[in-house]
């Protein structure tokens, strides 16, 4: 029986550490969505009976993640954001932010709710106005503050050389945004309340929880990237044990 000797190609090494790394970067966004979901969980528990903060008392706050706020601003129609990967019942779509001042000068980012994206991801859905509710230009808004997780899981950064408006991006990066829109937004949007009236006409679906991918979940598809990057280190092992073994 010839003798086993561990000897891989360096092409096979470096495959597989891409390979590895990528699952291990996947089981870690895993377990940080899972952190961030029980966080949502308890600060709903808390929060949900405060009664709506004003835009000033928000800002004050040291974290100001998911409080119940109702605003009054200027709403930006000209440089919408779309942040894509959004699914609505397995259909792929965005959620729709629009820029929007607030009548004490701050400006923020409201999530409106989801947008469908059609057969060509090419072609950007059309984008319904955010209108005013009365003559000074101003709409009320009433929804829950929300910070995103800095550790946002994307396959590719965005590309920010070249903007043109309606935005599409992968992840809400808010000194980013920042930037391109020329004003300081506060370090949070602002998720519509489902049954808030917000456009003329059909309201925009806003399902900011799903039931179904709660934390245990997210515990689940940790454990099987794990799995995944061990089979795939087992794997090159095996294959190179095989391919000495044949010289």
């Amino acid at each position: 029986m010839p003798a086993r000797e561990f000897r891989p190609s360096w092409m096979g090494f470096l495959a597989t550490l891409v390979v590895a790394a990528v699952c291990l970067q996947a089981a870690v966004w895993q377990l940080s969505r899972a952190d961030e979901k029980r966080t949502l969980a308890r600060d709903f528990e808390t929060r949900a009976d405060a009664g709506y903060l004003n835009l000033p008392e928000l800002l004050v706050k040291d974290e100001a993640g998911n409080y119940p706020v109702t605003l009054r601003g200027v709403p930006d129609n000209s440089r919408h954001i779309l942040l894509d990967n959004r699914t609505l019942e397995g259909i792929a779509g965005y959620h729709l932010l629009t820029p929007l001042r607030s009548e004490n000068g701050q400006w923020l980012l409201v999530n409106r709710g989801w947008l469908p994206r059609g057969r060509d991801r090419a072609v950007l859905p059309d984008i319904p106005p955010l209108p005013a509710d009365n003559d000074d230009g101003m709409v009320t808004v009433n929804g829950r503050s929300y910070i995103y997780s800095p550790r946002t899981f994307v396959l590719a950064d965005d590309d920010l050389s070249a903007v043109t408006w309606p935005l599409r991006v992968q992840k809400v990066e808010m000194d980013a945004l920042s930037a391109l829109l020329g004003v300081e937004l506060a370090p949070f949007e602002i998720r519509v309340d489902p049954g808030f009236a917000l456009e003329t006409g059909e309201q925009l679906p806003r399902i900011w929880h799903d039931p179904v991918m709660g934390p245990e979940r997210h515990h689940a598809y940790a454990v099987q990237w794990f799995a995944l990057a061990g089979a795939v280190v087992v794997f090159f092992i095996a294959i190179s044990l095989r391919r000495r073994e044949a010289d």
